[in-house]
């Protein structure tokens, strides 16, 4: 018994600061951020754009200059004053937000039952059900931050929920047509990432693959904030978002090879390159300049497919 609840600690403590948490959230979230901008060009200029690369470790200096930024202004709320009293309940609400939308998709990133992780062996991964639960706290923890800041901040705040219902409809229905052609009544995880059978699972894999390519960018906040707004970790839960959100694709979009070893190689690249791919497809592919105009164009095209692979899959299924 004693043992038992020992390795279920060491299974904790390695998925929690190894993998697939902070040490494989925070090494792909650098990569990400080193090499989104210059795929960006290229993606936009052509081939020949020459590029400068940020430094691989900028994220680092971004989110320790905002920590930092917030440490030096703290003494400011003691300053005496009648119009001040009210602020340091404000400033935990906002700190508790900002902290809830940093730690759920690091969570969910720890809860998936991704290759080789360390809970797969005490059965402690997640249903889908939790995990769509935590990767929904970030996007609705940006809102509400701005929603409270007020003024201009607080039009990104209704955007932001703007943006997650976008993006919410379709991606459900992907996930829902998912589940359908798996064939299982469980909603692990781990059931739904078996290698395809039939041609019906590798064609819903496919048409909600691209769908979910579309909507799960949006259930990331925009982060577009004035500078003396933002939060560190503001800033780090959008990095972990787009992390958890590829690892998420990548989960129930690619079959599970049988070879381990294989196995990690292809779900680590594939979660590199759905973060960058994500962030290229709702920042750089969709021309529209206004917010609503952008949503209009992924709900005219992303919904339209969810519904048709959910259809695949009923009618696959009563066969």
């Amino acid at each position: 018994m004693q043992e038992g609840f020992i390795e279920n600690i060491q299974a904790w403590a390695l998925a929690i600061f190894l993998y697939p948490g902070l040490f494989f959230a925070v090494l792909l979230a650098l990569l990400t951020e080193w090499i989104y901008p210059m795929a960006g060009q290229i993606w936009v200029r052509g081939s020949r754009a020459q590029s400068r690369l940020r430094p691989l470790l900028y994220p680092l200096y971004n989110f320790l200059k905002l920590a930092g930024k917030r440490h030096s202004a703290a003494p400011a709320l003691l300053t005496p004053s009648s119009a001040q009293v009210a602020l340091p309940s404000g400033s935990t609400v906002d700190s508790i937000l900002s902290a809830a939308g940093a730690v759920a998709p690091l969570l969910a990133l720890i809860m998936l039952p991704l290759p080789a992780s360390p809970l797969m062996a005490t059965g402690q991964a997640a249903d889908i059900v939790l995990i769509v639960l935590l990767l929904l706290v970030q996007p609705l923890s940006g809102a509400f931050l701005g929603l409270r800041s007020g003024g201009l901040i607080s039009l990104h705040g209704v955007q932001d929920l703007g943006r997650l219902l976008t993006g919410l409809l379709p991606a459900l229905i992907a996930i829902a047509a998912l589940i359908e052609v798996s064939g299982t009544s469980s909603l692990r995880l781990a059931a739904l990432t078996l290698a395809p059978e039939t041609g019906a699972q590798t064609l819903v894999r496919l048409i909600s693959g691209a769908v979910l390519l579309f909507a799960l960018p949006w259930w990331r906040s925009s982060g577009d904030r004035a500078a003396n707004q933002a939060q560190a970790g503001q800033y780090a839960g959008r990095l972990l978002q787009s992390i958890a959100l590829a690892a998420f694709w990548a989960l129930l979009v690619l079959p599970m090879p049988g070879d381990q070893v294989w196995a990690v190689a292809l779900y680590v690249l594939s979660t590199f390159i759905v973060a960058v791919a994500m962030r290229l497809i709702s920042e750089r592919l969709l021309p529209v300049r206004r917010e609503r105009d952008r949503a209009n164009l992924v709900w005219a095209t992303a919904l339209p497919v969810a519904v048709v692979s959910l259809l695949v899959s009923f009618w696959w299924g009563g066969l």
